[in-house]
């Protein structure tokens, strides 16, 4: 019996650690909590605002001689940069995820416009399935801004960083009224690359993506660039060293039942 009540204590102590050290967690430069609540069922939210446009190049964004397009073409790539300005409750003045003079960026590129209604989308998903990336990068410093985007210097600026996670492409859906110049994009990621991945790996949104990153833009006139917004949900995984303190002392736990119950 004394022995029980220890290996009880120890899987008490092991939740209490498990719920004490995964809330507030901090990797790459970026903190934020792993037991966020918001009006979502999921513990990540996150929203930015970007600039987009379409471009002849799958890979990185690029305002390079002949790369913008006109909305729409036929071939296209959408393609972008932008800043994150939430995360998880947490913003610039108020509790920051980064340090006043630090930045977590995003850009991202490869979707490919067909026109083409066949497969449910604008966007060819087979295509875009190999080619686009949603790219999250920690910065230490500042001085991006996605009302100063007019060159690839400041384009570059937004992939200036380091790594924080990389996100290839499951699936993705135009909303009602959407065309290639306004309209929402409900697109579909998977978690592959970055310093905190492993923290995005849940497959717990649809298509066994790990977030939804719901966004919006319109082009006006005849500027090739779009102004937009964009908000992702998901959740987050704790430290594994956390889950495995928690899973010793059930595992204790259980043996020790078995034992009694053979006795």
């Amino acid at each position: 019996m004394k022995l029980l009540k220890t290996l009880a204590a120890a899987a008490v102590l092991g939740v209490a650690s498990f719920s004490s050290n995964a809330t507030v967690i901090s990797v790459g430069g970026v903190t934020w909590d792993l037991d966020y609540s918001n009006l979502t069922a999921s513990d990540l939210f996150a929203s930015g605002k970007f600039v987009q446009w379409y471009g002849t190049q799958s890979g990185s964004p690029s305002l390079t001689a002949g790369n913008v397009q006109a909305p729409g073409a036929v071939g296209s790539f959408l393609q972008g940069v932008g800043v994150i300005d939430l995360f998880n409750g947490r913003e610039a003045g108020g509790t920051p995820f980064v340090c006043a003079t630090c930045q977590l960026t995003f850009t991202f590129g490869g979707l490919k416009f067909d026109g083409d209604l066949t497969d449910g989308s604008l966007f060819d998903i087979a295509a875009s399935q190999s080619s686009a990336f949603l790219n999250l990068y920690f910065r230490n410093s500042n001085n991006f801004s996605t009302g100063s985007v007019n060159s690839q210097t400041d384009v570059n600026k937004a992939s200036n960083g380091t790594l924080f996670v990389g996100f290839g492409l499951n699936a993705l859906k135009e909303q009602s009224g959407f065309t290639p110049t306004s309209g929402f994009i409900d697109s579909f990621w998977k978690a592959t690359s970055g310093t905190a991945w492993k923290h995005f790996d849940s497959n717990g949104e649809a298509f066994n993506s790990d977030i939804k990153f719901t966004a919006s833009a319109q082009f006006k006139g005849q500027v090739p660039f779009a102004s937009g917004t964009g908000e992702a949900v998901g959740n987050t995984v704790p430290e594994p060293s956390s889950l495995a303190v928690l899973g010793l002392g059930l595992i204790g736990l259980a043996g020790m039942a078995r034992r009694k119950k053979s006795a």
